[in-house]
């Protein structure tokens, strides 16, 4: 009997194994896990000093952007922020 047949059978039992078999084991059961997604790395945000300088545009103009949809801020702390990743990426 093998240990996948001992698990599935329920039964409730002592087992007593060999370092090298319980190795196997553990290699056999990790081989078999799915790997964890890694978490997206935290969004960074401009201000809006920042977006001012690197669109190369006026307050009003971001302003009216703001108004239309064209460009999206976020409140923080009374203050308005914007994502690094897509304003940012005009920088470079």
């Amino acid at each position: 009997m093998n240990y996948r047949d001992l698990l599935n059978s329920g039964a409730n039992v002592s087992v007593t194994l060999k370092l090298e078999d319980l190795r196997e084991i553990l290699r056999e059961m990790a081989g078999s896990l799915k790997s964890v997604p890694k978490d997206p790395p935290p969004e960074e945000f401009l201000s809006r000093k920042e977006v001012l300088s690197i669109l190369k545009i006026d307050s009003s103009t971001l302003w009216s952007w703001e108004k239309t949809g064209y460009i999206k801020s976020f409140p923080f702390g009374g203050r308005k922020r914007y994502f690094e990743r897509k304003y940012g990426k005009l920088r470079r």
